[in-house]
């Protein structure tokens, strides 16, 4: 519908266009990462919350476009959209509802905000200052996310809907959502909004406590003595637990004898056993996150970050190096099972020193996935190490090293711990004869070696999707029917409608297309840090808000007119896939570092930033500037081309085929779009 002139009285201010994006933008960052409560922290679950905000916010455009109370449903979207956060959070953690349907409804209004200041100005103009106000929105959940609670960071949301509302001069609503937030302060209501979801998410336990962390939020609790710490609904350490952490550190340091020792993990009773071992001088544990510092009492020299971090920057070199860091279940914990990893363990070892890496495994036998992903875990350690082999302790164990090779044999083992008067509880000189007797260990070897697995690395995750499927199986879902697909496909049939509806399918196509590259790139940029790195979560505001920033000089170059011709703007998405797919592969092949390909993929987010910002306006134009109703057609084509990408980006392609190859896929997608659009 036709819009026409307003006073002054009806209109949205600029702030306005600015405040709406960095609210849609800070909440949409907030449900993001904690929607991987739900999901016990499964990055490429990320796909599916990005996916349900994306279609929503489209529905919402297309639905918002079609009223003439532009500056009500503007007011009522931002007062809304902070109390839809509590809710998504409370439906992640709690587990009521499916994670998409409990995204969708605050997509869904934030896609009424973003389309209701097209009535009023420029949309070069208004698309930049949404833009910004979203960048802005990122840059807040960076530096404020690793301190506040969700429950906190979400009473901040809504104290920028207020300062929204007084924006547009709406005084008597921004009064009453003053008094409303100043009344949940008062009463601590945004941090016991957290603490009692944590209650509820933990109700098989007592004495819960929650607290803030970058990784999201840590959760302690105890239950008949027994003391348990969860980062974002996964198990990180539980005590006492003698027995596993007596498997775990026992053979590795009988059979190595160190006298330097580096464990990376998270239990404060294997970190005890290696400090107190005979021939053990200095021990040095890494532990992943500082609450967990705050939390538990760790023994011996405590280092606080990332354990794979810590190896490039430590020129110490140790005896014996053990990681226990849990399963695959998440890039995070995945990089320390992978070729890249491998790599620097062995640049860190002693000249006859030797690694130790916890695997999931059996007691008296494989589950044919184990095998699958011992088998996988077992090839990244090969091009690395002299000679590694996996024995069947704790589950299972890889050990690997470049010196001479120690006797694994549970006899010669036995003796040694009789030797330095060591008895452990449950593994002592008389269960070690037949937990590593010849027969066991040949068994479990014959297992693993048979089973046919590819290498696990970085960008090709194939430990991470094993485990998962492990994971699956024993969950019992396995069968269960996977959407993935389906609804990419119905994503992609919303999009070619919305375009055809527009009036100007192939231009609204071509803006989809740009919409499918841009964040294909934002994705697997994401999980690739987050692969390389482990920080994406801790920047997944940034990478949102890079993005957003190019989408704000996009829009003022089109604006000013710099940006001209359609295809050469929607082609600079293509060439921002390209060079992050370029600069993905020097990484996989050993040629750069993380850091730099965490710089090199920003870059190519921003530019696909900019395409989008840049394409996005001038198809407006095309349109008619005064139609509503069609810029929000046209949104809602170019978020189901979107909300396509978050699903098979993450969900399909990364496992299957590596991050460059799907990079390879977008490329060639925006590449089509832009001889079509030559072509005209």
């Amino acid at each position: 519908m036709k819009t026409h002139p307003r006073s002054r009285k009806e209109s949205l201010s600029g702030f306005s266009f600015f405040t709406g994006g960095l609210l849609s933008i800070l909440v949409q960052a907030i449900v993001l990462r904690e929607a991987l409560f739900g999901r016990h922290q499964a990055e490429l679950a990320s796909g599916i919350v990005l996916a349900a905000w994306i279609i929503g916010s489209g529905l919402g455009a297309a639905a918002g476009g079609r009223t003439s109370r532009h500056k009500l449903y503007w007011m009522a979207g931002i007062i809304i959209l902070p109390f839809l956060g509590l809710l998504q959070v409370a439906a992640s953690r709690t587990g009521i509802l499916p994670l998409a349907i409990t995204v969708l409804p605050a997509g869904f209004v934030a896609g009424i905000v973003f389309i209701q200041p097209y009535a009023f100005d420029r949309p070069g103009r208004i698309y930049a200052l949404e833009a910004l106000g979203a960048a802005a929105g990122g840059s807040i959940f960076v530096l404020l996310s690793p301190y506040l609670l969700a429950g906190e960071m979400l009473a901040i949301s809504i104290l920028i809907s207020i300062i929204g509302l007084l924006s547009c001069r709406s005084i008597v609503p921004g009064l009453i959502l003053a008094v409303i937030l100043f009344v949940l302060q008062l009463f601590s209501i945004p941090v016991g909004f957290s603490r009692r979801l944590g209650t509820m998410a933990f109700s098989n336990y007592e004495n819960v406590q929650v607290y803030p962390s970058p990784y999201g939020e840590v959760v302690t609790a105890s239950r008949t003595g027994q003391y348990v710490v969860f980062r974002s609904g996964l198990l990180s350490a539980t005590w006492p637990s003698l027995e596993s952490a007596e498997e775990t550190v026992t053979v590795p340091l009988a059979a190595s004898l160190p006298s330097t020792v580096l464990y990376i993990g998270s239990s404060p009773e294997e970190a005890g056993l290696i400090s107190s071992w005979p021939t053990v001088n200095r021990c040095v544990t890494v532990i992943p996150d500082r609450t967990l510092a705050k939390v538990i009492e760790y023994p011996g020299e405590i280092r606080i970050g990332d354990g794979r971090h810590y190896l490039t920057g430590d020129v110490f070199l140790y005896d014996l190096i053990i990681v226990s860091v849990g399963q695959p279940l998440t890039l995070l914990s995945n990089r320390y099972y992978t070729t890249q990893f491998m790599k620097l363990l062995a640049g860190r070892l002693a000249p006859e020193g030797m690694t130790a890496v916890h695997l999931p495994g059996g007691i008296n036998r494989l589950h044919p996935l184990e095998a699958e992903l011992a088998h996988s875990i077992m090839l990244a350690s090969e091009s690395c190490f002299r000679w590694n082999r996996i024995i069947p302790v704790s589950g299972l164990m890889l050990m690997a090293g470049n010196g001479p090779e120690p006797s694994f044999e549970g006899v010669v083992l036995a003796e040694r711990m009789d030797s330095l008067s060591v008895s452990g509880v449950y593994v002592n000189s008389g269960s070690l004869p037949y937990d590593l007797s010849e027969f066991r260990t040949a068994s479990f070897n014959s297992q693993i070696t048979s089973a046919d697995a590819e290498t696990n690395t970085d960008l090709h995750p194939e430990g991470f999707r094993i485990a998962h499927e492990l994971w699956d199986f024993r969950m019992d879902e396995v069968g269960k029917t996977d959407l993935t697909i389906p609804a990419a496909g119905l994503f992609i049939l919303i999009m070619i409608a919305a375009a055809v509806l527009s009036g100007k399918p192939l231009t609204s196509l071509g803006v989809a297309a740009a919409g499918f590259t841009g964040l294909s790139v934002e994705v697997i940029a994401l999980v690739s840090i987050q692969a390389a790195t482990g920080y994406s979560w801790v920047l997944v505001g940034a990478v949102t808000g890079i993005f957003m920033t190019g989408g704000a000089l996009g829009a003022f170059w089109t604006d000013k007119g710099i940006l001209k011709d359609p295809a050469w703007i929607i082609a600079l998405s293509g060439i921002a896939a390209l060079f992050c797919a370029v600069t993905l592969h020097i990484y996989s092949i050993g040629l750069c570092d993380g850091f730099f390909l965490t710089l090199c993929l920003l870059l190519g987010t921003f530019i696909c930033g900019v395409s989008s910002g840049g394409i996005f306006p001038f198809a407006v134009k095309v349109l008619g500037n005064g139609s509503s109703g069609k810029i929000g057609l046209l949104d809602l084509a170019e978020h189901g081309g979107s909300a396509a990408a978050s699903l098979l980006m993450p969900l399909v392609l990364f496992p299957l085929l590596g991050a460059v190859k799907a990079l390879l896929i977008a490329t060639a997608w925006v590449a089509i779009w832009t001889v079509v659009l030559r072509r005209r």
